[in-house]
């Protein structure tokens, strides 16, 4: 629920406007009641970025590692853009997946494609930073991505950045397989 208000205070007013005291008013409560859920508002933040992600943790039977990983990418950019300032929140959050084997299923479909451990995780950094400074990108730009003159609609460019670098991944995994000794 603090989460939940926090994210509405951010879609009215801003994340400039989000402090423990603001938000204790929002809740009805004094801002030091919710040290009790969150150290500090950095806190606040890590919890508000989580809530971003959204979309297929893994891909359903029919969908490749490619289409899943586009899914999330589009998923997850539009979320973001549904919250004014949702570019910075993600920006600023810190992510913590460790816990609970989250990282691993999270990263299976890549692991699975044959991409090893650290490669699975790089890759999901890329996309997720397209994501991020593509969006932040738009925020900052009214919806635009610049430079304005180009005329460019951000979700055909979008959806092209996202291929190119899905692309790159698979070249990267094609060589991979190649390079690898047979047995």
């Amino acid at each position: 629920m603090v989460v939940a208000k926090a994210r509405d205070l951010v879609k009215q007013d801003g994340l400039d406007a989000l402090t423990t005291r603001r938000l204790g008013e929002w809740l009805g409560v004094k801002g030091p009641a919710l040290y009790r859920h969150f150290a500090n508002k950095q806190e606040i933040i890590d919890a508000l970025g989580r809530t971003f992600f959204v979309g297929p943790a893994e891909p359903s039977a029919d969908d490749t590692w490619q289409d899943w990983l586009e899914q999330r990418a589009h998923s997850t950019r539009r979320e973001i853009l549904s919250c004014r300032d949702g570019a910075r929140i993600v920006a600023m959050a810190r992510p913590n997946l460790a816990g609970g084997g989250h990282l691993d299923r999270l990263l299976e479909p890549l692991t699975k494609a044959g991409f090893d451990a650290t490669e699975a995780l790089l890759a999901s950094h890329i996309i997720g930073r397209l994501v991020i400074g593509w969006t932040l990108s738009e925020q900052e730009h009214g919806g635009q991505i610049p430079p304005a003159s180009a005329n460019i609609d951000p979700e055909a460019g979008f959806a092209f950045a996202v291929k190119c670098v899905i692309a790159g991944l698979e070249m990267r995994l094609i060589a991979k397989k190649m390079s690898a000794p047979r047995t």
